[in-house]
């Protein structure tokens, strides 16, 4: 019989402490530039050694880019949070199955303490997040976003913005459609009178005279208002009180706001090809840069001064020169990883959305010999400029789904985007689930109903019932 009692024992262990220089590392690996230059404005404030370097600089030191983890004394840094973390994100799709045991993730105390305005552009944003599951139909809006005016309106030609992007204009123009109805009201107007139409509606003051008023704005403005009066079928006091109404309306969809809210998002990497190679560098913009005073600690480690007094300096001063080491850290590793997912995403750069790699973590984790925490922390929130357009580093990352005529694997952003194609192009005859099926297989990918359902789910698009009876009433309306 096995005897269980408990006995004291000594037990030595290998182990690493997360001591708050580590933990405020493994921080600024999370913060985009933005984020990161409001934490250093913080940091500057209590630290009175720091001090924003003002020094112009285009690029940054060939010692940062060029050199490797093993050269670099912070290697040590990043060996350190690998062995003592695992995988923080929830994003099973991008994860390796084999990637398994408890997360480690800390509270972000730094995002919950920053505060700030939000502008308008990250008021859209959210706007998106909620309105559109599917990462594709995201980042089209993203695009669409950036194209925006500074007056609200939406002034780009559709036909060229979809030659830029290699995305249909159907597939743009719906997501315009759904854009329109985001805050503030009118947002996204293509013309004056779209907006003053939108604005009227909600006032309900649209009917039929007042849509013929609106689309001969040019002659009220010569004051025509006997010719608008037959265009409409109105008395002349009519068109009167209806221009009044008219006048109440805004003229542009931002102008009542401040200008300093309209601020768009700069992206924390950018792409661009030089010749037939593709460059990738840090947004010199928006990469705050600081220094450690060194003269002013070495003219107060003169003075006599406290025990207490001296500590103090000396601790703020180490925090400082820390604080520099990690920051050019997070510098070189970002760079580092755009670089390699630029170089696993070429075809995607090269050909379009229909060649993006299936590709994990764990992918870009082996090639660099880094944990797939660390690749994770770097990919949160970081935006990239191509020109494909500006997307989050996150979204080159997706499954793989098999290709049944034996060629390579496909990543399940692609398909995806050819099952919506294949939606948006059914027409009246809508497609079931088991049809998209058979048509995903005569061109390869072989899935099998519930996983087509389970995608048609998360890019937030009903059954075929259900859009059948939608085509109906919408036949309905049609005058």
């Amino acid at each position: 019989m096995v005897k269980i009692s408990l006995i004291p024992g000594i037990k030595q262990s290998q182990g690493i402490a997360l001591t708050p220089q580590l933990l405020q590392s493994i921080k600024l690996f999370e913060l985009n530039n933005l984020e990161l230059e409001a934490y250093l404005t913080n940091e500057i404030l209590e630290n009175p050694f720091l001090e924003i370097d003002q020094e112009d600089s285009s690029e940054l030191s060939e010692d940062l880019i060029n050199k490797s983890d093993e050269d670099n004394p912070e290697s040590i840094l990043e060996t350190e949070i690998s062995q003592s973390e695992s995988p923080i994100d929830d994003h099973s799709n991008i994860y390796d199955e084999s990637s398994k045991g408890p997360s480690n993730e800390l509270t972000n105390i730094i995002e919950e303490t920053i505060s700030y305005k939000k502008s308008i552009y990250e008021t859209l944003i959210e706007q998106v997040y909620l309105n559109f599951s599917n990462s594709i139909d995201r980042n089209i809006a993203y695009i669409l976003i950036e194209h925006l005016e500074f007056d609200g309106y939406f002034k780009t030609n559709i036909q060229d913005l979809s030659s830029n992007i290699n995305i249909p204009e159907d597939k743009i123009n719906k997501i315009l459609f759904t854009l329109k109805s985001f805050e503030p009201i009118g947002i996204f107007s293509q013309t004056l009178e779209e907006f003053l139409i939108i604005q009227l509606n909600q006032l309900n003051l649209i009917d039929e005279p007042m849509k013929n008023l609106i689309e001969n704005l040019n002659e009220l403005a010569l004051g025509n208002i006997i010719k608008l009066s037959k265009i409409c079928n109105v008395n002349q006091s009519e068109i009167l009180n209806m221009v009044k109404s008219i006048r109440r309306c805004g003229s542009k969809p931002l102008i009542n706001l401040d200008e300093k809210d309209f601020i768009f998002g700069e992206p924390d990497i950018l792409v661009k090809k030089i010749s037939s190679n593709w460059v990738v560098e840090l947004n010199e913009n928006t990469l705050p840069r600081i220094l450690v005073n060194t003269g002013y600690w070495e003219e107060l480690a003169k003075k006599r001064i406290s025990k207490e007094d001296k500590k103090y300096l000396a601790d703020r001063y180490a925090s400082g020169k820390w604080l520099i080491k990690a920051v050019e850290q997070r510098a070189a590793t970002i760079l580092r990883v755009s670089k390699e997912i630029i170089k696993q995403q070429n075809d995607f750069l090269e050909k379009g959305l229909a060649y993006m790699k299936p590709m994990i973590l764990k992918d870009i984790a082996q090639e660099l010999d880094l944990h797939e925490s660390t690749i994770s922390r770097i990919t949160n929130s970081k935006e990239i400029s191509t020109p494909r357009g500006v997307f989050q580093l996150k979204f080159f990352f997706s499954k793989a789904i098999s290709n049944s005529e034996g060629g390579e694997d496909i990543s399940s952003q692609v398909v995806m985007n050819k099952i919506k194609t294949l939606i948006d192009e059914e027409g009246e005859k809508t497609l079931s689930d088991s049809k998209l099926v058979s048509l995903l297989r005569d061109t390869g990918i072989n899935l099998a109903r519930r996983t087509v359902a389970k995608y048609r789910i998360n890019m937030n698009i009903p059954p075929s019932f259900e859009r059948k009876k939608l085509n109906i009433f919408n036949t309905r309306l049609k005058p």
